[in-house]
């Protein structure tokens, strides 16, 4: 299968948002929160405020890359186990981590919740317990959404599938509307035992993504020739840089807060676009660099908040001086870490794994 690189490179943005917003959210373990007389810290606090919505993105390129790479013959007990191959090893390895921070005293330990982590059931549509890594939320709910939709695509008739698609992915966001007018905050809850956030999230994003796949395999594969019209790829230019600056401006700018099915529309629209690939945005995009660093985004989402943990409490907490002098210096040390633990986890964990779990566990099927 054709590797889409433009679309890494949007995956490795994405990443990048959440990053910045773990880093500065406000908790106890952060800069902004250790240090809120740092103006700069209180400025990027500011900036990536609704950064949260990257989440969305990756929501929507999940059910795109579901249709793209669709198998047929796949089996149901296939991709359940497909999918425990490539997310569980890495949280498992996060998990040892977290015990690594509650030695160090950065955590509390919890057991039972953060079993229910690794065996991706901690966010299965509600919200049933909170590990020690509680961004994990969003493994268990993307394996819950990605296994419904699989059982749509796979099980359902042709002339029914498309509008269960669309009728799910409307109905999560209309949910959204009525419960938070919009707003995508809060994941972890679950208003009146059945509809949780989070979920309602990724049944509409995967659900757009899913719809968007449908689109480029049916039409617009089909017009892969370059564009001969000068204005025409200008044209084609113009609304890729508009919505591209549109989501780096929604996700990395310090804006009021506006209803966030904007971005989700904004963002299925870039993706149409980097898809479709007539203007230079695109092209330009459409290189090797982002699929080397996009292999490694998966790692360090599921690291990347252990590790802000355990140095804001248990290094940059302890030197003030430090940090007073040198405020940009942690922010930096921060990002090296967590890209060197993702490497990390990628090349010592995710990948051996993957291999060794599926040369045992995957039947090959015809």
């Amino acid at each position: 299968m054709e590797k889409l690189k433009n679309i890494e490179f949007i995956r490795v943005f994405l990443i990048t948002a959440i990053v910045f917003l773990h880093m500065f959210i406000n908790r106890v373990c952060n800069l902004c929160h250790i240090y809120p007389d740092i103006s700069i810290y209180q400025t990027i606090k500011s900036a990536i405020a609704h950064s949260n919505n990257s989440v969305e993105g990756f929501f929507i390129v999940a059910g795109f890359f579901l249709v793209y790479t669709f198998k047929s013959h796949l089996s149901l007990k296939n991709f359940i186990l497909k999918k425990y191959i490539r997310l569980s090893p890495a949280i498992l390895f996060s998990m040892g981590l977290c015990a690594i921070g509650w030695l160090l005293g950065a955590m509390h330990i919890k057991l039972i919740p953060n079993l229910l982590t690794v065996f991706l059931l901690n966010h299965f549509g509600i919200n049933i317990a909170v590990g020690q890594n509680p961004i994990l939320w969003y493994t268990s709910t993307l394996f819950a959404g990605l296994l419904l939709y699989f059982c749509i695509i796979k099980y359902l008739p042709v002339k029914i599938k498309y509008w269960t698609i669309a009728i799910l992915a409307i109905s999560g966001y209309i949910i959204l509307e009525i419960l938070q007018h919009g707003s995508f905050a809060n994941p972890l809850v679950n208003y009146h035992h059945v509809f949780n956030i989070g979920f309602l999230r990724t049944v509409g994003g995967i659900g757009l993504g899913c719809l968007i796949g449908y689109l480029y395999k049916n039409v617009l594969s089909k017009y892969n020739q370059p564009l001969k019209n000068m204005w025409l790829k200008w044209f084609f230019t113009l609304l890729e840089v508009g919505f591209m600056a549109f989501v780096v401006w929604w996700c990395m700018c310090i804006h009021k807060s506006i209803n966030n099915i904007v971005i989700v529309l904004c963002f299925g629209i870039l993706l149409i676009l980097f898809l479709f690939k007539k203007g230079y945005l695109s092209q330009i995009t459409d290189s090797d660099i982002w699929v080397k660093l996009g292999r490694y985004q998966y790692s360090i989402y599921v690291v990347h908040y252990v590790i802000i943990r355990i140095l804001g409490l248990k290094v940059w907490k302890h030197c003030p001086n430090f940090v007073a002098v040198h405020p940009i210096l942690p922010i930096i040390i921060n990002l090296i870490v967590i890209l060197l633990v993702g490497i990390l986890t990628y090349h010592m964990v995710e990948l051996p794994c993957a291999k060794f779990l599926t040369n045992k566990l995957i039947r090959k099927e015809n």
